[in-house]
């Protein structure tokens, strides 16, 4: 198994993430992964979420940064967690290269579902610290208007605290969908079968960005639902691995 270090990013109890480090010595062209979890933006879920798939990236020979943040019910809400990621992204250049002797040039950020969202807006922020070189969002929420999911989504509202009818603008900001160009590759996988998180959300993001410029691409995984990606033995799983560390790239 390979070690893992707490570090916390934070005084908050929550403010915190556990670093994998792989078996063989790390140096300044070891990728560092940030993995963002989901679960509806809640705190019911946590960052156990995404320990497995954090510990094979290690295995794979990376760096990887499992983060947690504050949740709905556990501290946060769209504020909060805006803080919270990028926070947890700007540590590698601090507690995290303490710890390991990486460098900042090659920091990817992995999210799933609410933790897409997380990661793909993480890109759009331009003034952090650390820049991603790639992001990969698995089955993630892009686009946080109703007309997105095609109804009221009542995670939403607990996330931002507001209805789309009272503050449309809180809504656009807080979505991906409306920040691109980011400028960061980006890599939308999704499930055919996911019903929860419908597939036009990444269609839709990935049609945007490239329109806007962008380095985007797309992978449904047909027969395959929404927690297909916290399945070791699922394609789901098999592709985010290929698509974080670049295998596969030349193709």
């Amino acid at each position: 198994m390979s070690a893992r270090i707490k570090i916390a990013y934070g005084e908050h109890p929550e403010q915190f993430g556990h670093l994998y480090l792989p078996a063989e010595p790390v140096d300044t062209s070891t990728p560092v992964v940030l993995v963002v979890h989901g679960g509806f933006w809640s705190g019911q879920y946590g960052s156990n979420l995404g320990t497995q798939f954090a510990r094979a990236l290690a295995r794979a020979g990376a760096v990887a940064w499992n983060i947690e943040y504050r949740r709905v019910g556990a501290g946060g809400h769209w504020p909060q967690m805006q803080q919270d990621v990028r926070s947890a992204l700007d540590v590698v250049a601090g507690d995290v290269q303490r710890h390991a002797p990486v460098g900042v040039d090659d920091v990817r950020v992995v999210g799933h579902s609410a933790g897409g969202h997380l990661a793909v807006w993480l890109g759009g922020e331009t003034d952090t610290a650390v820049r991603p070189s790639r992001i990969v969002a698995q089955a993630g929420v892009l686009d946080l208007e109703p007309s997105a999911f095609g109804r009221t989504n009542p995670a939403v509202e607990a996330l931002l605290e507001a209805r789309y009818e009272d503050d449309p603008v809180l809504y656009r900001s807080a979505s991906p969908a409306a920040r691109a160009p980011i400028g960061i590759p980006t890599i939308c996988l999704h499930g055919s079968q996911d019903v929860q998180v419908p597939v036009a959300q990444s269609e839709r993001y990935v049609q945007a960005a490239r329109a806007a410029g962008d380095d985007a691409r797309l992978t449904i995984v047909p027969g395959e639902d929404h927690f297909a990606f916290l399945d070791p033995d699922s394609r789901c799983w098999a592709l985010s691995l290929d698509a974080v560390l670049g295998r596969g790239d030349e193709q």
